[in-house]
């Protein structure tokens, strides 16, 4: 009777979500949290890019394609990889920090149910490759922290990114001193800095 009862027990329980941990760039982490459904890359620098001849089949995280809906990529990450998230099927919701610079070609190739991305004016979009095929395009909306004229031509970089996609304001972006001092320059305007 005891070991019915332990055997009920144990396979009662719900299994414990796991939290992987991938290496994806010289100082970049991708952290996969399986139970939210949230890969979050974080670090410093360029994420690598999968871009031999099997490159894309072989990221890290390969066998959790399916396994989450939310890529969330953290100040301090300049990139997004080639072909990083191709073929991850169940993405949902993209938000891109304002450090990302641009996102690499294929590194969103064959989604199908993206339905949000946040980014910021100054991160060009290079080819998707169906991309805008694979996504109903009517219920895709692009929010954008900057100019979103700037962000609407930097996402539709390239031929392949056409889309009916809706795009609204999200807010101002934050300007670095390095970038303040340079639109200032260039413009012989003068800015008052304020610290966040």
């Amino acid at each position: 009777m005891t070991k019915i009862i332990l055997f009920l027990i144990i396979f009662a329980m719900p299994a414990m979500a796991e939290v992987k941990t991938y290496q994806c760039g010289d100082d970049c982490t991708a952290t996969l949290d399986e139970q939210t459904g949230v890969m979050r890359v974080s670090g410093t620098g360029a994420m690598w890019g999968y871009d031999d001849n099997y490159g894309r089949w072989h990221k890290p995280w390969q066998n959790e394609n399916w396994s989450f809906k939310t890529v969330i990529v953290e100040d301090g990450i300049t990139s997004v990889g080639r072909n990083a998230f191709f073929q991850c099927s169940n993405i949902e919701t993209i938000e891109l920090a304002q450090s990302v610079q641009f996102v690499d070609v294929g590194a969103f190739d064959e989604v199908d149910k993206v339905q949000s991305v946040t980014m910021y004016d100054e991160t060009v979009w290079y080819d998707q490759d169906n991309f805008n095929q694979y996504i109903p395009n009517i219920n895709l909306q692009i929010s954008c922290y900057g100019d979103i004229d700037k962000c609407k031509a930097n996402f539709l970089n390239t031929p392949k990114m056409k889309t009916s996609a809706k795009f609204s304001y999200k807010g101002k972006r934050i300007y670095t001193i390095e970038e303040a001092a340079r639109v200032s320059k260039k413009n012989g305007n003068t800015f008052k800095l304020r610290y966040k």
